[in-house]
C-alpha cells in the first residue's frame, strides 16, 4: 500500500484527536469513520458525547505531494471560503477550528460541523428536480456579494504548456482544435465566488433535498461558467448529455435576467481534465462526442 493511501485511510492520531475534543468544549470522543472517496484529503467524521451538535468531521490535507501539485489550495483558502459561506448563511459546513500547519494533527487539518445528507445516487443525481436543485443552488453562490477576502483568483488546471490529447483518444484531432480555442482570449464574464470543484458528488442529500455542497478548497473568484462547465462534463460523464442541458437551462431559467452561457467554459473544464490524466475509452466514448459538438459552436 502506498504512503498516500495509508494516510488518506488511517485514524486521526491520539493528539489530532485530543485537539479535537479541545475545540467540542472537552467532549469525549464516541467514535471516529473515515470516510471514503477522497484522495487529497482525509475526511473522519468524529461523534461526540455532547447534546446538539453530535458529530464534526475532522479534515486533513494527506496527500504528500500536495503542496508541489497545488500550492494554492491550502487550509487557509478553504477556512475563509467557509467564514465567507458562513456570514451570507450558504448550506455549507461551519468552521470550528483550523491547524494550518500541522502542529496538533500531524498534517494541515480543519474541524468543522457535519451537515445531514448523504452525496446522491446515480439515479438520484440525475432527476429533473435534482438538476434544478443543482442550478439554483450554483446561482445563489454566484450570487454572494463581495469582498471576497481570502479567496484567490481562479485559475485553469491544465496551463497549456504542453497539450496533448488523451492517450486513448481515437479522436486526437477534437482535442488539438479544443486546445486552439482554450488558448485564445477567454469571454468578458464579471467575477463571482465559485466553487471550482462543482459537481453531484461535492454535494449532500437528504429525502430528495440539497442540504449542502462540501469541499471548499478549491474556492475562487471566477466566471461563474467555470461552475457550469464542470458540473456539465461530471453529468455527461454519468448521466448523458440531456441532462447537462437540463441542468444548464435550469440555471439559465433561475437567474433571473438574460445570462449566455459560452461554450468556451465547456471547453476549458474538459480540456483541464488532461491536467492529470487518466481518462479511459468508456469515458471518451461520452465526452468526445459531447467535446465534438461544444466546438460546432465555438
Amino acid at each position: 500500500m502506498s504512503e498516500e493511501s495509508v494516510h488518506a485511510h488511517s485514524l486521526p492520531s491520539a493528539a489530532a484527536l485530543a485537539w479535537v475534543s479541545e475545540h467540542a468544549s472537552g467532549s469525549e470522543i464516541l467514535a471516529t469513520e473515515i470516510l471514503t472517496g477522497g484522495t487529497s484529503h482525509s475526511n473522519c467524521v468524529i461523534r461526540l458525547d455532547q447534546p446538539g451538535e453530535r458529530r464534526v468531521v475532522l479534515r486533513r490535507w494527506v496527500r504528500p505531494d500536495w503542496r508541489d501539485r497545488d500550492p494554492d489550495f491550502t487550509v487557509e483558502r478553504e477556512v475563509a471560503a467557509l467564514i465567507l459561506l458562513e456570514e451570507s448563511g450558504f448550506a455549507a459546513p461551519r468552521l470550528l477550528a483550523a491547524d494550518p500547519r500541522g502542529e496538533r494533527c500531524g498534517v494541515p487539518a480543519l474541524l468543522m460541523t457535519c451537515l445531514s445528507g448523504r452525496p446522491p445516487s446515480r439515479r438520484a443525481a440525475s432527476s429533473p428536480r435534482a438538476l434544478e436543485q443543482l442550478a439554483a443552488t450554483a446561482l445563489t453562490l454566484h450570487r454572494i456579494p463581495g469582498p471576497w477576502s481570502g479567496i484567490l483568483g481562479y485559475r485553469p488546471y491544465n496551463d497549456l504548456h504542453d497539450p496533448r490529447p488523451p492517450e486513448h483518444s481515437t479522436r486526437p484531432d477534437l482535442w488539438e482544435r479544443a486546445f486552439t480555442v482554450v488558448a485564445g482570449a477567454p469571454p468578458v464574464d464579471r467575477e463571482v465566488l465559485i466553487h471550482r470543484d462543482y459537481h453531484p458528488g461535492n454535494t449532500l442529500w437528504l429525502r430528495g433535498r440539497l442540504t449542502g455542497v462540501v469541499d471548499w478548497s478549491t474556492a475562487s473568484l471566477g466566471p461563474a461558467g467555470v461552475d457550469l462547465g464542470h458540473m456539465r462534463w461530471n453529468l455527461v460523464l454519468s448521466h448523458g448529455e440531456q441532462h447537462a442541458s437540463g441542468f444548464l437551462r435550469s440555471y439559465c431559467a433561475s437567474h433571473g435576467e438574460e445570462y449566455e452561457h459560452h461554450p468556451y467554459w465547456d471547453l476549458r473544464t474538459l480540456v483541464d481534465l488532461l491536467a492529470d490524466d487518466g481518462l479511459t475509452g468508456a469515458a471518451l466514448d461520452r465526452l468526445e462526442p459531447y467535446l465534438a459538438r461544444l466546438l460546432a459552436h465555438c
